[in-house]
């Protein structure tokens, strides 16, 4: 399961990013973090794909069936919830139209960023779907928005280095702080 979420945080903490590669789906969180409300299933068109086990699928069917939650950068994996959408997720069946692959646009955690400059206000501890100790390279030591003062510049609270959150930013990826 460990391999699993360093993956996960591999594929969101890479590749550059800039301000002005918002895309919808990134908006779309923007507007979760100002309301405080995320985005109903139905509102969200969420469904669970079912995957044909066609003997020889075309290239068309293998690729929707490889685009789901888990390969989305909105989703936090082992909790089973998403950042835009509430309530629980299927990580291998579900889709909505946020679905925004990892690589893509902003990363969450600098969507944050942007709310936090913007509203000048940081995110409350339970917000930030904050862990005891994170997959290694992926802890809060390894962060861009971990200060050696122990605070984090997206949410409220005392960290230490082995801790983590559903938004850290490798060091040296996405936006300039």
């Amino acid at each position: 399961m460990e391999e699993e979420a360093k993956e996960s945080a591999v594929a969101k903490s890479t590749g550059p990013q800039k301000e002005e590669d918002m895309l919808p789906q990134d908006i779309a969180f923007y507007k979760v973090l100002i309301s405080k409300k995320k985005i109903t299933k139905q509102d969200a068109e969420y469904n669970r794909r079912k995957i044909s086990s066609l003997s020889s699928p075309s290239s068309e069917t293998e690729e929707k069936s490889h685009i789901s939650c888990v390969k989305c950068k909105f989703n936090l994996g082992d909790e089973g919830k998403c950042h835009i959408v509430g309530g629980r997720i299927d990580n291998e069946h579900g889709i909505s139209k946020f679905f925004s692959p990892k690589g893509t646009g902003m990363l969450p955690g600098d969507i944050v960023w942007e709310y936090v400059k913007n509203t000048r206000k940081k995110l409350k501890y339970r917000e930030g779907h904050v862990i005891r100790k994170g997959a290694p390279g992926f802890r809060c030591k390894d962060c861009k928005y971990y200060l050696f003062s122990r605070n984090c510049l997206l949410i409220e609270g005392q960290f230490t280095p082995q801790m983590s959150c559903g938004y850290v930013v490798k060091i040296g990826n996405g936006t300039q702080v």
